[in-house]
């Protein structure tokens, strides 16, 4: 087997890209690549071959090539240097967020535990009667006032998920009071947290997510679904977020 870096990755994308599979050939080669440096195949600082190579050697489109470098470029995995070409730019793959559906640490404490920065930008703070599904979420009558809460979760300055947070107008004295976290906000205003309950599925990314999350193309999500309880036992907090599935390990404990 050939041990230069070009020709075996090549090898590979032939390989890859000619095996059966539903994900589009631009996802299957933007695959294949970052398997490429996994495997060792591709170093930090290795120059690809140019897109008109990929497209002769290959037998694929220049469109096909383009997108998928395009998604690297993106996540930060190559860089483009004029005159000398595509490169391998980061070989250290991030890390996932290691998140516990049990544990009522919230999500800025589990990441600044994990040595990273959390931020949060907020898309809307409003009160809404809860419709009859929610408030049996939240153990109220149907039109009951509740704050509806809609941000965006960073890690490192990247939108990691789009949180959605229907809470008991009881525990919140002044909606623009919560900063970064939620959980924090509670704790300071001597809310007693108590326990949660979880409920993980997958769907695709819709446009609004899309654009929240600053992705070009789609991509499967997590979907969080989680009810918050006081000390009490009495919920505070019924929440939806949508994870980006690549940036997520949750963890469920008993």
């Amino acid at each position: 087997m050939s041990t230069d870096p070009n020709q075996r990755l090549l090898d590979k994308l032939q390989h890859d890209l000619t095996s059966a599979g539903a994900m589009p050939l631009y996802l299957r080669f933007n695959e294949s690549i970052r398997q490429g440096i996994e495997l060792g195949i591709l170093s930090q600082g290795d120059f690809l071959p140019s897109e008109r190579h990929f497209t002769e050697r290959l037998g694929i489109s220049r469109i096909t090539v383009r997108k998928a470098l395009a998604c690297l470029e993106q996540d930060g995995i190559i860089g483009r240097s004029r005159g000398y070409g595509t490169f391998i730019q980061n070989t250290v793959a991030q890390p996932k967020l290691a998140y516990s559906l049990a544990d009522v640490k919230g999500f800025s404490r589990e990441v600044m535990l994990q040595g990273r920065k959390p931020d949060t930008m907020w898309i809307s703070r409003e009160q809404i009667p809860a419709d009859s599904t929610l408030a049996e979420k939240l153990s109220l009558a149907e039109h009951t006032p509740v704050y509806k809460l809609k941000r965006i979760h960073f890690i490192d300055q990247r939108p990691m998920s789009v949180a959605v947070s229907y809470v008991v107008a009881e525990a919140i004295a002044n909606v623009d009071d919560i900063g970064v976290s939620l959980y924090d906000y509670f704790r300071l205003n001597n809310v007693e947290l108590g326990s949660l309950r979880s409920q993980v599925s997958a769907a695709m990314s819709d446009g609004e997510t899309l654009q929240a999350l600053q992705l070009k193309e789609p991509m499967p999500l997590l979907i969080i679904k989680q009810t918050l309880f006081d000390s009490r036992k009495k919920p505070i907090e019924y929440s939806e977020s949508f994870c980006r599935s690549d940036m997520y390990e949750f963890i469920s404990e008993d």
